[in-house]
Protein backbone atom coordinates (compact mmCIF):
# COMPACT_ATOMS: atom_id res chain seq x y z
CA UNK A 1 0.00 0.00 0.00
CA UNK A 2 1.55 3.67 -0.94
CA UNK A 3 1.60 5.75 2.05
CA UNK A 4 -0.03 9.45 1.30
CA UNK A 5 1.13 12.55 2.64
CA UNK A 6 -1.51 14.48 4.69
CA UNK A 7 -3.03 17.30 3.04
CA UNK A 8 -2.32 20.50 3.58
CA UNK A 9 -5.12 22.41 5.41
CA UNK A 10 -5.59 25.07 2.82
CA UNK A 11 -5.95 22.06 0.13
CA UNK A 12 -8.61 20.91 2.26
CA UNK A 13 -11.20 23.86 1.53
CA UNK A 14 -10.84 23.23 -2.50
CA UNK A 15 -11.22 19.80 -1.72
CA UNK A 16 -14.60 19.91 0.35
CA UNK A 17 -15.59 21.91 -2.64
CA UNK A 18 -15.23 19.10 -4.96
CA UNK A 19 -16.76 16.70 -2.44
CA UNK A 20 -19.73 18.59 -2.38
CA UNK A 21 -19.99 18.80 -6.29
CA UNK A 22 -19.91 15.12 -5.70
CA UNK A 23 -16.46 15.02 -7.61
CA UNK A 24 -15.65 10.65 -7.73
CA UNK A 25 -12.09 11.79 -8.06
CA UNK A 26 -12.37 13.89 -5.28
CA UNK A 27 -13.98 10.87 -3.08
CA UNK A 28 -11.59 8.47 -4.19
CA UNK A 29 -8.59 10.70 -2.88
CA UNK A 30 -10.52 11.20 0.65
CA UNK A 31 -10.62 7.30 0.55
CA UNK A 32 -7.41 6.72 -0.38
CA UNK A 33 -6.17 9.27 2.14
CA UNK A 34 -7.76 8.14 5.03
CA UNK A 35 -9.63 4.26 4.17
CA UNK A 36 -6.65 2.28 6.31
CA UNK A 37 -6.23 4.88 9.19
CA UNK A 38 -9.91 4.63 9.89
CA UNK A 39 -10.02 1.20 9.80
CA UNK A 40 -6.89 0.92 12.00
CA UNK A 41 -8.98 3.43 14.27
CA UNK A 42 -12.65 1.19 13.54
CA UNK A 43 -10.72 -2.11 14.49
CA UNK A 44 -8.57 -0.78 17.71
CA UNK A 45 -12.10 -0.12 19.05
CA UNK A 46 -13.62 -3.16 18.16
CA UNK A 47 -11.10 -5.86 17.90
CA UNK A 48 -12.84 -7.89 15.43
CA UNK A 49 -12.31 -7.54 11.69
CA UNK A 50 -15.89 -7.59 10.36
CA UNK A 51 -16.88 -5.06 12.16
CA UNK A 52 -13.75 -2.70 11.42
CA UNK A 53 -15.05 -3.55 7.39
CA UNK A 54 -18.03 -2.53 8.23
CA UNK A 55 -17.38 0.59 10.65
CA UNK A 56 -14.91 1.99 8.17
CA UNK A 57 -17.05 1.98 5.15
CA UNK A 58 -20.23 3.68 7.27
CA UNK A 59 -17.68 6.18 7.60
CA UNK A 60 -17.65 7.05 4.07
CA UNK A 61 -21.17 6.53 3.79
CA UNK A 62 -21.96 8.47 6.11
CA UNK A 63 -19.59 11.67 4.52
CA UNK A 64 -21.50 11.46 1.34
CA UNK A 65 -24.57 11.33 3.06
CA UNK A 66 -23.86 14.51 5.25
CA UNK A 67 -21.49 16.46 2.94
CA UNK A 68 -24.00 19.55 2.02
CA UNK A 69 -23.88 19.86 5.50
CA UNK A 70 -20.30 20.21 6.67
CA UNK A 71 -18.81 23.56 7.20
CA UNK A 72 -14.95 23.56 6.49
CA UNK A 73 -13.37 26.01 9.26
CA UNK A 74 -10.11 25.09 9.15
CA UNK A 75 -9.88 22.15 10.32
CA UNK A 76 -8.39 19.22 8.37
CA UNK A 77 -11.07 16.37 7.20
CA UNK A 78 -9.72 13.61 9.11
CA UNK A 79 -11.10 15.52 12.03
CA UNK A 80 -14.64 15.52 10.59
CA UNK A 81 -13.83 11.58 9.77
CA UNK A 82 -12.64 10.99 12.99
CA UNK A 83 -15.73 12.11 14.89
CA UNK A 84 -18.24 10.47 12.44
CA UNK A 85 -15.98 7.14 12.98
CA UNK A 86 -15.89 7.85 17.27
CA UNK A 87 -19.72 8.21 17.29
CA UNK A 88 -20.52 4.93 14.66
CA UNK A 89 -18.22 3.00 16.70
CA UNK A 90 -20.01 4.25 20.00
CA UNK A 91 -23.31 3.89 18.92
CA UNK A 92 -22.21 0.27 17.68
CA UNK A 93 -20.64 -0.49 21.28
CA UNK A 94 -24.35 0.88 22.78
CA UNK A 95 -26.05 -1.61 20.38
CA UNK A 96 -23.74 -4.52 21.44
CA UNK A 97 -24.26 -3.86 24.87
CA UNK A 98 -28.10 -4.53 24.62
CA UNK A 99 -27.72 -7.38 22.29
CA UNK A 100 -27.38 -10.92 23.67
CA UNK A 101 -23.43 -12.35 23.49
CA UNK A 102 -23.01 -13.68 19.78
CA UNK A 103 -20.97 -17.07 19.82
CA UNK A 104 -17.99 -17.00 16.60
CA UNK A 105 -19.00 -19.04 14.12
CA UNK A 106 -15.57 -19.55 12.76
CA UNK A 107 -12.64 -20.93 14.86
CA UNK A 108 -10.07 -18.58 15.42
CA UNK A 109 -6.80 -19.09 13.71
CA UNK A 110 -4.71 -17.33 16.66
CA UNK A 111 -3.57 -19.44 19.47
CA UNK A 112 -4.03 -19.72 22.49
CA UNK A 113 -1.57 -17.49 23.81
CA UNK A 114 -2.18 -15.41 21.41
CA UNK A 115 -5.88 -14.52 22.18
CA UNK A 116 -4.84 -14.45 26.38
CA UNK A 117 -2.69 -11.74 25.14
CA UNK A 118 -4.99 -10.18 23.37
CA UNK A 119 -7.90 -10.17 26.47
CA UNK A 120 -5.24 -8.88 28.51
CA UNK A 121 -4.65 -5.88 26.74
CA UNK A 122 -8.16 -5.46 26.06
CA UNK A 123 -8.97 -5.80 29.77
CA UNK A 124 -5.92 -3.19 30.72
CA UNK A 125 -7.52 -0.76 27.97
CA UNK A 126 -10.39 -0.58 29.54
CA UNK A 127 -8.76 0.95 32.71
CA UNK A 128 -7.95 3.62 30.77
CA UNK A 129 -10.07 7.11 30.71
CA UNK A 130 -12.20 7.18 27.19
CA UNK A 131 -9.36 9.88 26.26
CA UNK A 132 -6.64 7.98 26.76
CA UNK A 133 -8.50 5.44 24.89
CA UNK A 134 -8.60 7.31 21.98
CA UNK A 135 -5.73 8.82 21.63
CA UNK A 136 -3.95 5.11 22.20
CA UNK A 137 -6.42 3.83 19.15
CA UNK A 138 -5.51 6.65 17.25
CA UNK A 139 -2.09 6.96 17.38
CA UNK A 140 -0.72 3.12 17.60
CA UNK A 141 -3.75 1.66 16.04
CA UNK A 142 -4.35 4.12 12.86
CA UNK A 143 -1.06 5.95 12.97
CA UNK A 144 -1.80 9.35 13.40
CA UNK A 145 0.40 11.63 14.22
CA UNK A 146 0.14 14.22 17.60
CA UNK A 147 -0.80 16.87 15.37
CA UNK A 148 -3.75 15.11 13.79
CA UNK A 149 -4.95 13.30 17.34
CA UNK A 150 -4.60 16.65 18.27
CA UNK A 151 -6.49 18.23 15.80
CA UNK A 152 -9.40 15.27 15.50
CA UNK A 153 -9.73 15.25 19.11
CA UNK A 154 -9.80 19.41 19.49
CA UNK A 155 -7.34 19.50 21.87
CA UNK A 156 -3.74 20.81 22.52
CA UNK A 157 -1.26 18.65 21.35
CA UNK A 158 0.73 19.24 24.88
CA UNK A 159 -2.76 17.49 25.81
CA UNK A 160 -2.53 14.44 23.91
CA UNK A 161 1.49 14.49 24.78
CA UNK A 162 0.14 14.12 28.48
CA UNK A 163 -2.88 11.53 27.96
CA UNK A 164 -0.64 9.33 25.39
CA UNK A 165 2.35 9.27 28.36
CA UNK A 166 -0.21 8.44 31.29
CA UNK A 167 -2.21 6.02 29.21
CA UNK A 168 1.12 4.14 28.68
CA UNK A 169 1.84 4.26 32.01
CA UNK A 170 -1.36 2.90 33.11
CA UNK A 171 -1.23 -0.22 30.65
CA UNK A 172 2.54 -0.61 31.88
CA UNK A 173 1.42 -1.16 35.36
CA UNK A 174 -1.71 -2.97 34.22
CA UNK A 175 0.43 -5.72 32.33
CA UNK A 176 2.95 -5.33 34.97
CA UNK A 177 6.02 -4.78 33.00
CA UNK A 178 8.83 -2.65 34.34
CA UNK A 179 10.37 -1.47 30.94
CA UNK A 180 9.19 0.71 28.73
CA UNK A 181 8.31 -2.00 25.87
CA UNK A 182 5.53 -0.21 24.35
CA UNK A 183 6.80 1.13 20.54
CA UNK A 184 6.59 4.45 21.54
CA UNK A 185 7.66 6.50 17.69
CA UNK A 186 9.10 9.91 17.93
CA UNK A 187 6.49 12.38 16.48
CA UNK A 188 9.02 14.60 14.53
CA UNK A 189 6.37 17.82 15.23
CA UNK A 190 6.76 16.93 18.98
CA UNK A 191 6.12 20.80 21.00
CA UNK A 192 7.39 19.15 23.58
CA UNK A 193 11.09 17.89 23.44
CA UNK A 194 11.73 14.90 23.82
CA UNK A 195 8.46 13.65 25.87
CA UNK A 196 8.23 10.89 23.15
CA UNK A 197 11.69 9.11 24.46
CA UNK A 198 10.96 9.96 27.93
CA UNK A 199 8.43 7.54 29.13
Amino acid sequence: MQAFAYPAPEGDEALVERLRAFDQLAWGELYDLHHARIWRYAYARTGDRDDADDLAAQVFAEAVASIHRYRYTGRPLLAWLYRIARNLTAERARRRRREPPRGSAEPSSNSLEERLDSMELARALEGLTDSQREVVALRFFAGYSTREIASAMDKREAAIYSLEVRALATLRRFLGEKEATLPVQPDKNSPLEDIDTAI
